[in-house]
């Protein structure tokens, strides 16, 4: 029979016992990848399935300090992130971490006490732009709709933050793009959410006002730009003056040609003609 003290705090418990309880795996050290937005289960059992070890932590180790923390559910930087699975199997102290960010990347170990552990070494990739820091340039005419390219060089990542902005040429600023604007109302559109690496906007109905410098920003200060140029195809002159002020010039040239044979009001002629060419010139 054993006797032990217990004391609970969030996930962690602390005890003082008299066994000694052993790990799978004692003083090794597991390389586990993983990427943003995922969940990674850090496996740590007893040798022995049918024990019930009554102390152990978790701690990560900060590379600031040099130091290991203890994780905790109530901080920060793990709130509502890490669950424990010793209630339901008392063998089993794994730690399931959700959600993962960049920053969760590091050097774990599960602690029994005595000083035995199990290392675990985390490595969580984020999103690298596909040709960051680089323009891409695209034309398009009004009316029309363009895609602006922009996505992960690892289709796996999901990326913590992002957003896209435009180049206020007047206040010499970038404003971030929003569904809910006067200019963009119902014409943006993003597909991160059917596959996460995929940071692309489309733009539909493009106007004028469309043209200019983007950005798809990271939070990580991570960024690739677009330069959109909306051509407006030129305004044709309309149908029925341009056929009417035809039929009256070839009219002009009939008469002109006529009269010239005849060598008779030749002055008038001219005059029209020149009438005509100031009309034409003046509606132009």
């Amino acid at each position: 029979m054993f006797n032990f003290t217990c004391h609970g705090r969030s996930v962690f418990y602390w005890c003082v016992f008299s066994a000694g309880w052993t790990l799978k795996g004692q003083g090794e050290t597991d390389y586990i990848t993983a990427h943003t937005g995922e969940s990674v289960l850090l496996p740590c059992s007893c040798t022995d399935l049918n024990s019930s070890p009554d102390t152990f932590s978790w701690s990560k180790y900060n590379t600031t300090s040099y130091a290991w923390e203890e994780i905790s559910s109530e901080s920060d930087q793990y709130r509502n992130r890490v669950q424990l699975f010793n209630n339901l199997s008392p063998a089993n102290l794994s730690l399931l971490i959700s959600h993962l960010t960049e920053e969760d990347t590091g050097v774990y170990r599960c602690n029994l006490k005595m000083k035995k552990y199990r290392y675990y070494y985390i490595t969580v990739k984020g999103c690298t732009l596909v040709n960051r820091f680089e323009t891409f340039f695209t034309t398009a005419h009004a009316g029309e709709s363009v895609l602006l390219p922009c996505s992960c060089t690892d289709l796996n990542s999901t990326p913590d933050a992002f957003s896209w902005k435009k180049h206020n040429t007047t206040s010499d600023t970038w404003e971030e793009i929003s569904s809910e604007s006067d200019q963009y109302r119902n014409r943006v559109q993003l597909f991160n959410n059917l596959s996460p690496a995929n940071l692309s906007l489309l733009i539909s109905h493009l106007t004028e006002e469309d043209a200019g410098y983007y950005l798809c920003y990271l939070a990580e200060h991570e960024y690739t730009s677009v330069k959109l140029t909306v051509a407006v195809p030129p305004q044709s002159l309309p149908f029925a003056p341009f056929a009417l002020g035809t039929v009256i010039f070839l009219h002009i040239i009939v008469a002109v040609v006529y009269c010239t044979k005849k060598n008779k009001g030749t002055d008038l002629i001219l005059k029209l003609f020149i009438t005509f060419l100031l009309i034409l010139i003046y509606r132009s």
